[in-house]
């Protein structure tokens, strides 16, 4: 009885042997309105193996039914199907349907049909694509077998190719992915998800490693990117986890270098030379085919670049917000934390910013290669004693602290400073300059450190060594300064500067001898400012170096028109800033200004202050000299206000001292103190100095 419709009918069942390798067996869906074809069919097959793997069974026997199943199981490789069922069309429509409503092109269709008389037509079986077609008398169990054997080759053939298409896709679209990851939690976890694609397989318990973050090391610095305990986060190191078996399996891993697979687990390892490897541990075996250990290959390229793109972010971001000279975090993670505690409203903390008393000077005296181990020393201890704290490097030798406000005292910052710090062996007392401010309702971390700044540049003009706390008097008065000095570049511009000059006289005969030139600054409103508001305004930004220039023409060219006038060969005398001297061209801006005005060297006497000279020695006696070659006089402006120094006096090239106006003031009928103005006198007399006393108003003075 070799037809299937010659067998027996029982119910349909299948070999015991099946039922715990299901998961391995090629699904066959018979559909078809008599019990006894479906249990034939079981009978004649249900024991064959095709291309190595059993057949699994499923039923139905309606195309309502056929739809559920294959609804409900989306492997089924070949459908064994009755034309004629419910109705005449019933198997053709449900083709119809497998084909264009659930789009399942892959699945093989056999049609069986116990009336010949109702063959599908040959553009049917072009359109719907079906397998074959069978009279369910002629289809003996071999032909059964062959035709489903043909059929699942066929089946597998297109899985295959689909899975390629799909797997192409994948590797395009994780090429692109891949770039844009900017983390390596974020690369351990797309690497796993493209993986598990691409394989066709889970990713649960995957565990990605790479080693080297952070640094160029080797196999001792392996960190989990993904999971991190069990979700994704910061890099988790691999000595943390408990699993010695697991640490051991990965470190070989990526010591061998390459992909790996055992019988109870499997590696996937992607070597980008020895500086830095990714590897992806599975904890169960791997079944790769040739045809997925080639596109393994080919995803190895996109694993690559993205690993390298994601170390370079890496690096971009250490140089950031970590200082890469002394190892702390830097201004941008200071802000970050701020930025963060701002948001967070934590209440009571204070920012403190360092400067270095006198750095600079000790710098140049040790050599910077010193300097730098000097910082490095004081990073140290400054981490060490505040370790609770953020410590970091805000600019070159200005630190940044952020804490409770209780703890980070004033005392407690300059305590860290009462030991030396050692350099080699060499000892180095150093003291710091502080400027303070409570993280109170600030908007943004740059309007906190803005007012520590502010706070720090009061307590380095005030005293070196102390500390000032930030107020909104401060604030007030460095808007009032930048407004200032705004307007006085915009009365530059607009000609709102002028020179007014003020006689010298002989007081033996009542001669004039000479002018001095003043600078003054009447506002569009007809107010005047007085110099001793906006010259160290000027000083301060620069805008002195034009200033002085054009206050050098105009003065030159006045004397000029003075001497036409009176006939008398005076000088004028115009004030110079220690910011001017200071200047490489300061002399080349003389001679334009001689040049500009017509005026001969003899014509300009220019007033310097006392601590000029003092600030460095030869290079003011070198300076003064080379005027005094040229026929300009110096003179010494507000003589014995600042800490003068007979020596450095006695080494320079000055022809007067000028008494300044404060002392004159005190010389009323009353009570007279002349003792300054007048030892001022004898000393000129002793260094055959002219001398000049200023603001002298009245007949007694």
């Amino acid at each position: 009885m070799d037809a299937l419709s010659q067998t027996p009918t029982e119910p349909p069942t299948q070999p015991p042997s099946r039922q715990d390798r299901q998961e391995d067996a090629w699904r066959i869906l018979i559909v078809d309105d008599e019990e006894d074809v479906h249990h034939t069919t079981v009978l004649a097959l249900g024991r064959e193996q095709v291309c190595g793997r059993n057949l699994q069974f499923l039923h139905a026997y309606s195309a309502r039914e056929a739809l559920e199943v294959l609804h409900a199981h989306q492997d089924i490789a070949v459908v064994l199907l009755d034309v004629v069922m419910e109705s005449d069309a019933a198997g053709l429509n449900l083709v119809k349907q497998i084909r264009e409503q659930l789009g399942r092109e892959a699945i093989r269709i056999i049609l069986r049909t116990g009336q010949p008389g109702y063959a599908p037509e040959l553009d049917s079986v072009k359109r719907y694509d079906i397998n074959d077609y069978r009279s369910k008398t002629e289809l003996t169990r071999t032909h059964l077998y062959t035709s489903l054997t043909t059929a699942i080759r066929s089946y597998a053939q297109i899985v295959r190719l689909e899975q390629s298409k799909d797997s192409l896709k994948c590797l395009t679209e994780s090429a692109k992915r891949l770039l844009q990851v900017r983390s390596y939690t974020a690369l351990g976890k797309c690497l796993a998800d493209y993986l598990s694609d691409l394989l066709h397989t889970s990713n649960e318990g995957w565990m990605v490693c790479v080693n080297g973050i952070g640094k160029d090391t080797q196999n001792a610095d392996v960190h989990v990117i993904h999971p991190v305990n069990g979700q994704a986060g910061e890099p988790l190191a691999l000595d943390t986890l408990e699993d010695k078996t697991l640490h051991e399996r990965i470190r070989e891993g990526l010591e061998a270098g390459h992909h790996d697979f055992h019988d109870d687990y499997s590696c996937l390892c992607f070597a980008a030379g020895k500086q830095q490897s990714l590897l992806i541990y599975v904890p169960q075996p791997l079944g790769i085919e040739a045809a997925e250990r080639q596109l393994l290959s080919l995803f190895s390229n996109n694993v690559l670049a993205a690993l390298e793109n994601v170390r370079l972010l890496e690096q971009r971001r250490l140089l950031a917000f970590q200082d890469m000279l002394l190892g702390i975090p830097s201004r941008m993670a200071f802000m970050r934390v701020i930025d963060k505690c701002l948001q967070q409203k934590i209440a009571r903390q204070i920012v403190v910013l360092l400067d270095l008393d006198q750095f600079g000077a000790i710098n140049d005296t040790i050599g910077p290669q010193n300097g730098d181990l000097l910082l490095g020393e004081i990073a140290q201890r400054l981490t060490r004693v505040f370790n609770q704290y953020m410590v970091a490097r805000v600019s070159g030798d200005t630190f940044g602290l952020l804490g409770d406000v209780e703890h980070l005292t004033p005392e407690a910052v300059r305590g860290c400073f009462n030991e030396p710090f050692y350099v080699g062996e060499v000892p180095h007392i150093m003291s710091v300059t502080q400027g303070r401010v409570e993280v109170h309702e600030q908007r943004h971390a740059s309007e906190v450190l803005s007012q520590a700044n502010v706070a720090l540049k009061r307590a380095k003009h005030t005293l070196r060594g102390g500390f000032e706390n930030f107020h909104s008097a401060m604030l007030k008065e460095t808007e009032n300064r930048v407004h200032l000095m705004q307007n006085l570049r915009q009365a530059f511009d607009s000609d709102r500067l002028f020179m007014v000059f003020q006689p010298k006289i002989n007081l033996d005969d009542g001669s004039l001898t000479g002018i001095e030139a003043l600078m003054r600054w009447r506002t569009e409103q007809g107010n005047l400012i007085p110099p001793n508001e906006f010259i160290p305004v000027a000083e301060s930004s620069g805008l002195i170096i034009p200033l002085g220039e054009w206050a050098l023409k105009s003065s030159l060219v006045a004397i000029g028109e003075f001497r036409r006038a009176l006939g008398l060969p005076i000088r004028v005398a115009v004030n110079v800033s220690v910011v001017q001297l200071k200047h490489p061209d300061f002399v080349s801006v003389l001679e334009r200004a001689l040049s500009f005005a017509g005026a001969s060297h003899d014509w300009l006497e220019l007033e310097i202050t006392e601590s000029f000279a003092m600030d460095d020695l030869q290079r003011g006696k070198q300076l003064i000299s080379d005027l005094n070659k040229l026929g300009v006089k110096i003179s010494i402006d507000d003589f014995g206000t600042g800490f003068s120094s007979l020596k450095y006096l006695e080494q320079l090239e000055i022809s007067t001292l000028k008494i300044d106006k404060s002392f004159v003031d005190r010389i009323v009928e009353a009570n007279p103190d002349t003792r300054i103005p007048e030892t001022i006198l004898r000393l000129g007399q002793v260094l055959n100095m002219e001398v000049i006393a200023e603001g002298i108003e009245t007949e007694f003075q």
